[in-house]
């Protein structure tokens, strides 16, 4: 059976590859994930609008640039029989990229925007076969629905629960489960790792889940 690291320091992407029973060892890009979406996104020009296919080609090409990150530190009796996996998950609401909150009225500001509203969310999945020189990747999207909550409820939220890290400013694994109206698609997309896509593409590069 291929090893399978995992380029990404999100607690959540770790538990969901628990969850499937897939051994796995979290060696996250050390390069901060500011530097890399600054300096390692697609040159898009900014006066343009956003479009889904622009935001499929920036999400694609940071999960690349982590799995790239983690692939080219790894000495050389770790690359053997190794598939990296470098993901990327973003909020979007009316082709508007709703980021990770800095603070709590940021984390306020942006529930306002989605409360009430149907949102998507975007996943970039990267997996290079270190071995064979191989690199899949795909997009998984889901559309969320969330309900309207008052602002004092949203401020009882964002005190209840750590957002800061989460795109969005919510957790739909956690206390933000109550603000979800209906999901269409990957549920587990929404948390940041799209379970059976990510099984599919493993099944291409022959690690064969569940199977000896």
């Amino acid at each position: 059976m291929k090893k399978i690291i995992l380029a990404s320091a999100s607690p959540r992407r770790h538990e969901l590859l628990d969850l499937l029973g897939i051994e796995h060892e979290v060696i996250p890009c050390m390069e901060d994930e500011i530097k890399i979406r600054v300096d390692k996104k697609p040159k898009l020009d900014l006066k343009e609008k956003i479009t889904p296919k622009t935001i499929e080609q920036m999400i694609l090409e940071l999960a690349y640039q982590k799995a790239s990150c983690v692939s080219k530190i790894l000495p050389a009796n770790k690359k053997k029989d190794t598939l990296v996996i470098g993901a990327d998950t973003i909020v979007v609401l009316e082709n508007e990229i709703i980021g990770k909150p800095k603070s709590k009225k940021e984390a306020i500001s942006m529930l306002q925007k989605l409360l009430g509203n149907i949102h998507e969310v975007y996943t970039g999945l990267c997996i290079i076969d270190l071995d064979a020189d191989k690199i899949l990747s795909a997009v998984e999207i889901t559309s969320v629905s969330m309900i309207e909550w008052p602002l004092e409820k949203i401020e009882a939220y964002i005190n209840a629960e750590n957002v800061i890290d989460k795109a969005g400013a919510y957790a739909i694994q956690g206390k933000g489960a109550a603000m979800i109206d209906k999901v269409e698609g990957c549920f587990y997309n929404v948390m940041g790792l799209p379970l059976s896509r990510l099984i599919i593409m493993l099944d291409k590069l022959e690690y064969n889940y569940l199977l000896k």
